[in-house]
């Protein structure tokens, strides 16, 4: 995979200086740490990949190495009188590798505590210093590479709060179809470690496109999670695109209102007897491919692809299910009809 694959080596080295970096942490809360890593480390072969956050560096920086700097598209602002020490291209990426495994980490803990209210003390009490210590090696490196750099931590307040509102009203909206920036901005922090990227490099003029291939990207890896974790978020509340999508289809067909809930019989029909997968496979794709106007990253879209194509499988293995238990019951039949003839 032209996303994965030429950065295996550039991975071991970011979650091996993570796994240093969390050894260090005061006791007990440093074999916390490395039991809550080891969740997510890549080379954990049952480990929980999530790809983008830990792989976004490094396809920024082969994509700042296919276009080269030029006076032209050279911004304004003096970044390199106000970041601490402008750094090789690898050397930053492995910075923002690691920072953005810190990144993930802390998140995830975030979420934890939030779509499960009645989380036992004990766990309470491992889980809130632990992201923060999480958090803080984030911010530390994010300050070791950037400096005082004003435009940085503007973007980096900005990314803050919109995973903040996006994650407080994701509930009573329809992200999907009203706002699909949101599904994006539940995962904004991530595109912080763009920003340094971007200002290290002197090369701000490329934002646009980027985060707009990001987005697309960060979009359409929800809506391949929330393929698996419907049953979760309908009991938990919260917003999931799968559910959306079957929802609006009803509206759009006069059978619910905007303001109903699906039912998990009503989604379990729309899955195995009218091939919501497809559709919802096609709406991805028809939405969410926009090629960029100038600067492509080649491996975050060949990574958004990847992810449509996950789509179809899904929706293709569905359809291959049913043909089977179809042909099954229709052999079970011509076998009963010769036995008793």
């Amino acid at each position: 995979m032209l996303w994965l694959q030429p950065f295996e080596l550039q991975l071991d080295a970011v979650f091996e200086e993570a796994k240093q970096k969390v050894a260090h942490f005061p006791k007990p809360l440093n074999e916390l740490g490395l039991t809550y890593l080891a969740k997510f480390d890549i080379r954990q072969k049952h480990s929980t990949k999530n790809y983008v956050c830990y792989l976004l560096p490094f396809w920024i920086a082969d994509t700042l190495q296919a276009y080269p700097a030029s006076n032209l598209h050279s911004t304004t602002v003096p970044v390199s009188r106000s970041v601490s020490s402008l750094q090789s291209l690898p050397e930053l990426s492995h910075r923002m590798g690691v920072a953005n495994i810190f990144c993930m980490l802390h998140f995830f803990i975030q979420d934890d505590l939030m779509d499960t209210p009645n989380l036992p003390a004990d766990q309470l009490h491992d889980l809130i210093p632990l992201s923060q210590l999480f958090w803080n090696e984030f911010v530390s490196i994010c300050g070791e590479n950037l400096g005082d750099h004003s435009l940085f931590w503007s973007y980096y307040k900005q990314f803050l709060a919109q995973w903040a509102s996006a994650v407080y009203n994701e509930a009573e909206s329809d992200y999907l179809f009203q706002q699909p920036e949101m599904i994006a901005g539940k995962v904004s922090p991530l595109k912080i470690s763009l920003i340094a990227m971007l200002l290290q490099s002197d090369r701000m003029d490329m934002l646009p496109d980027l985060l707009h291939q990001l987005d697309q990207a960060l979009i359409v890896l929800q809506m391949n999670d929330d393929l698996t974790d419907w049953e979760e978020d309908m009991v938990e509340r919260n917003y999931n695109c799968l559910l959306a999508f079957i929802r609006h289809e009803a509206v759009e067909q006069k059978q619910a209102l905007f303001t109903d809930k699906v039912t998990p019989t009503q989604v379990q029909q729309a899955i195995y007897d009218q091939d919501v997968l497809q559709r919802y496979a096609q709406y991805a794709e028809s939405s969410f491919t926009e090629e960029p106007s100038s600067f492509g990253s080649e491996s975050l879209i060949a990574f958004r692809n990847y992810l449509i194509t996950q789509l179809y499988q899904a929706a293709s293995s569905v359809n291959d299910a049913r043909n089977t238990l179809l042909q099954g019951s229709l052999l079970y039949y011509i076998q009963k009809d010769l036995t008793s003839s």
